[in-house]
């Protein structure tokens, strides 16, 4: 058992890897094993079981391969794709035309797509020769197909004959090169020449008159091979030995087929020097006609011409391709090689380019739904295009955007607008029902215009002109109100209708608008129509001021008119092509949208056309420079500047205006204007006027100052107008019983940005001495102190100290008056004394009366290697600041509250002379945040 299982797992790897088909034998072996071995052998090497077990009852019988692809084929097939196809004008033409037809496909609705791609050049090829596109490999024709009754015996054909009755005999027989077959019942018999069904007949009758009680069965055995060439415009042409049955389309393709110079509608079959037929392929390839397709004989050659006459036809036909002539051909009968005209050809508009005899191109037009025009000889060389119908439908409207079922509507007379949207349930959700538009072509010129339409007026009033009146080929766009509109593609077209005389019928609002930019100018608009084409007004839009813009292209000048959106003659003013509209918000800034405006002013400003600018200034909401609009108001500029201000002097406003005669002479005139209501809306812009509106005398915003510490009612209190520290110290009740009044810490904001500017000052040139000594040599011990220094001023904020004593805090004659942003802090009784700066460790130190300065700094560790002991000095607990000798000398003695300073020493940088005041200014500010710190 082990030793089958081993005989046949060798048996399945060789089928496997040498994919030879088993024998009957060995199947029934590998039948006689269990069904899981069946399996398990299968799997190992991959055996079909359900082939294997089918091998011998249904056999096929598969025809070899006879051609592969050619070598060259695919070579010439990417040089055909990369080569450089030479248009001609009808080439632009079908491919213009094929554009008209991609871009027919998208969506209409669709404003925004980008420009159609040119579609690639199509290359005619010759027709047919696909059928050969191959080289061949070997000739083995099947053995097993049927002979028929026409075959002529001959020599060396083999005939199986089987005798059955009265006994049985199975014999294979050759006929011999005399034409002889020998059959021991009947002896030689001359067959040579016979068909095959008259070769069965006669042995029969053979069989029947010599053999008693016997019949025969008669079949075909192996046939002949006979030796034929193959010649001409063949693939691969020379002498092939193949089957007695075959014919001149196997020899055809047993060479490889025709190459594309050969000639597929003359092909020759010689017998002898003689041409016995010609074969048209067309025959074979159009109608499936074989009918002169003979059987080949020994010694036969078939020959491929050259090919004669070519066309070409190209466009709407089934086949566009090269074709070959045979004999004179009408442009029907080329129509018809084609396989006929495609159901969108309009053969009408057909065109012929054909070649000249002085070796120049024409193009003759031909109107093919004419009989004579289909009767046209066509010659080699020509090319036949047939275009194609529009795709642009007639007698259709469409209806496109925010609708449950865009699409082509048939056109009827009379049709509105309604016919075709019908109700308000054939919109998607959130409908924009104030504007929607239709896009109208005037026939005679083909250049688009646009109609505004409001469907909410449509569908209240369907009697009305609202349900406005259409006609063939209008397109009607329906909007969202959540959606930007997309016009691009609209605005794109009727940018370029535009011409000197006649700019684009485009119009644009900026600004305070829910959708700004282009829109298609309509009919009759307005700025009302244009706002609602934005969709509408965004909250917070200033309602006084719009400006509209208009351009005179002719003169170059650039004319404005003041919009009032509560003025309705100002909504109905009628707008024209390229005016742009200008909204703005009620709280923000006007500058950044004028700028560009105000460039394209002055840059148009010449003898003929004044700078048309206008300024504003002082007291209203935003003042700058302004467009001179069309009689112009001062009320008009004032509303262009946001209104006045709460604190707008209204008694009179001062205008200086410029005069000049345009040749010598120029001059500023100061006019003071009283303003009332006829004034402001009266009174005249001229250009280059500016305008200050003054300030009510005497007018203050709320001025604050801030009491912090030891107050009965501190807080933020808002001062008068001369107001002192004591008296505001009264109002706030007072000090309370822990207040430490020689303490007080008085900053003041003006002096706080002053100090600060200071302090900046010293950190540039405290960096600039830093890289000064890095790259000098020799200067570290320079390098240590600037950097010490700049680790001082890092994150210090000046506070604006102003040095206030015990009198001028109680004594209202001789107190400090009070300014906007003043703070006073008071802060609890302190019976310590402070040293700090350059000592080995800053503290606070319990008030000794007997101690002086040495004795503090000595507490605090003394000092440090960089500290400048000489300059030590006292800030005394009110501010003031007193040394302890040299440049501060003073004998006041240390008190409670009191703090030491011990400056550092900037002897390595001697040009740092700033240092001594910002070291005050830094130390100040500790000791006043340590106070508020401490609150």
């Amino acid at each position: 058992m082990k030793l089958r299982l081993l005989i046949l797992s060798t048996l399945f790897f060789s089928l496997s890897t040498q994919a030879v088909t088993p024998s009957p034998a060995q199947i029934e072996q590998f039948k006689k094993l269990p069904k899981a071995q069946q399996q398990a052998l299968a799997k190992q090497y991959g055996v079909n079981l359900s082939n294997l077990s089918n091998n011998q009852n249904n056999k096929q019988i598969d025809n070899p391969d006879v051609v592969n692809e050619r070598p060259d084929q695919k070579s010439r097939d990417s040089q055909s794709a990369g080569d450089e196809v030479t248009e001609t004008e009808i080439d632009k033409g079908m491919r213009s035309q094929n554009q008209l037809k991609e871009s027919g496909t998208k969506s209409v609705s669709s404003e925004t797509d980008d420009s159609e791609k040119a579609q690639p050049k199509r290359k005619l090829k010759p027709f047919g020769y696909e059928l050969f596109a191959g080289a061949p490999s070997t000739f083995a024709p099947a053995t097993d197909v049927p002979v028929p009754h026409e075959y002529v015996l001959g020599p060396g054909d083999t005939v199986k004959i089987q005798l059955f009755g009265k006994e049985y005999k199975d014999y294979s027989l050759t006929i011999d090169r005399n034409g002889t077959l020998i059959l021991p019942e009947t002896g030689p018999l001359q067959v040579v020449g016979m068909s095959f069904g008259e070769f069965k007949t006669f042995i029969n009758e053979q069989i029947e008159q010599k053999v008693i009680g016997a019949k025969a069965n008669v079949t075909m055995g192996e046939m002949r091979s006979i030796r034929i060439f193959v010649l001409g415009e063949a693939y691969q042409p020379g002498a092939y030995t193949v089957s007695s049955l075959s014919t001149i389309i196997h020899a055809l393709f047993v060479s490889g087929g025709v190459t594309n110079v050969g000639s597929l509608r003359n092909i020759q079959l010689k017998r002898k020097g003689k041409i016995i037929t010609t074969f048209d392929l067309y025959d074979l390839l159009l109608k499936g006609d074989t009918s002169k397709d003979l059987n080949l004989l020994p010694g036969d050659v078939v020959f491929v011409p050259p090919v004669n006459s070519t066309v070409g036809i190209d466009g709407e036909v089934k086949r566009p391709a090269i074709y070959e002539l045979k004999g004179e051909t009408s442009t029907q009968e080329l129509i018809k090689l084609a396989g006929g005209l495609l159901s969108t050809a309009y053969p009408n508009a057909s065109k012929l380019e054909r070649l000249r005899s002085d070796g120049t191109r024409t193009v003759v037009d031909l109107d093919l739904s004419k009989r004579a025009n289909k009767q046209k000889v066509v010659k080699s060389g020509d090319v036949l295009r047939i275009y194609s119908v529009l795709d642009e439908m007639e007698n259709v409207v469409s209806l496109n955007g925010h609708v449950h079922r865009p699409g082509r509507f048939s056109y009827k007379p009379d049709m509105r607008l309604l016919d075709v949207i019908g109700s308000i349930t054939a919109l998607k959700a959130n409908p924009d029902l104030d504007y929607g538009l239709i896009v109208r072509e005037e026939p005679n010129v083909r250049t688009v215009s646009a109609l505004s339409f409001s469907l909410k007026k449509a569908f209240s009033s369907p009697h009305s002109a609202e349900n406005l009146a259409l006609q063939e080929r209008d397109k009607i766009y329906v909007f969202a109100a959540d959606e930007a509109r997309k016009l691009d593609k609209l605005l794109a077209r009727l940018k370029a209708q535009a011409r000197l005389d006649e700019p684009a019928k485009v119009v644009n609002v900026a600004g305070h608008v829910r959708y700004p930019g282009n829109y298609p100018f309509t009919q009759n608009m307005t700025v009302a129509d244009l706002i609602k084409a934005s969709y509408d007004l965004q909250l917070e839009t200033d309602m006084n001021y719009a400006l509209l813009k208009s351009k005179n292209y002719r003169q170059n000048i650039t004319e404005f008119d003041v919009i009032s959106f509560n003025n309705p003659a100002d909504l109905n003013k009628r707008l024209s092509p390229a005016d742009k509209l200008y909204v703005f918000s009620i709280n923000d800034e006007r500058e950044e949208q004028f700028v560009d405006l105000i460039n394209e002013i002055k840059r148009q400003t010449n003898k003929q056309n004044q700078q048309q600018l206008v300024t504003i200034n002082g007291e209203v909401r935003f003042p700058g420079t302004y467009p001179l609009a069309n009689n112009m108001s001062l009320k008009d500029l004032v509303a262009a500047a946001g209104g006045f201000t709460e604190s707008s002097f209204m008694n009179s406003v001062n205008i200086s205006r410029f005069n000049t005669n345009l040749k010598d002479k120029s001059e500023y005139s100061l006019i003071k204007l009283d303003l009332d209501s006829d004034t402001l809306n009266t009174y005249q812009l001229q250009p280059r006027d500016s305008i200050v509106v003054n300030k009510i005398p005497d007018w203050r915003d709320h001025e604050t100052v801030k009491l912090l510490g030891e107050f009965k009612f501190p807080g933020t209190y808002v001062i008068n107008k001369g107001e002192t520290l004591a008296e505001l110290i009264e109002r706030a009740g007072g000090f309370t019983n822990e207040a430490f009044v020689d303490a007080s810490i008085f900053t003041r904001s003006y002096l706080k940005e002053k100090e600060q500017a200071l302090l900046a000052d010293a950190e540039r040139k405290l960096k600039r001495e830093l890289v000064s000594a890095q790259i000098n040599a020799g200067a570290a011990g320079s390098s240590e102190t600037i950097l010490s220094l700049l680790s001082e001023l890092e994150g210090v904020e000046a506070s604006g100290r102003m040095v206030i004593d015990r009198k001028q805090l109680l004594s209202a004659n001789d107190s400090v008056e009070l300014r906007s942003g003043d703070s006073l802090i008071i802060p609890r009784r302190n019976s310590a004394v402070s040293v700090i700066g350059e000592v080995y460790s800053a503290t606070a130190q319990v008030y000794t009366k007997d101690w002086d300065m040495d004795d503090y700094i000595n507490a605090a560790g003394g000092f440090n290697q960089i500290a400048e002991g000489s300059d030590a000095y006292i800030i005394k607990a009110n501010g003031r600041v007193v040394g302890n000798t040299g440049w501060f000398s003073s004998s006041d003695s240390i008190e409670p509250g009191d703090t030491i300073v011990v400056p550092t020493n900037i002897d390595p940088v001697p040009t740092l002379s700033i240092w001594r005041d910002v070291t005050s200014i830094i130390y100040q500010s500790t000791v006043a945040l340590a106070a508020v710190a401490a609150l």
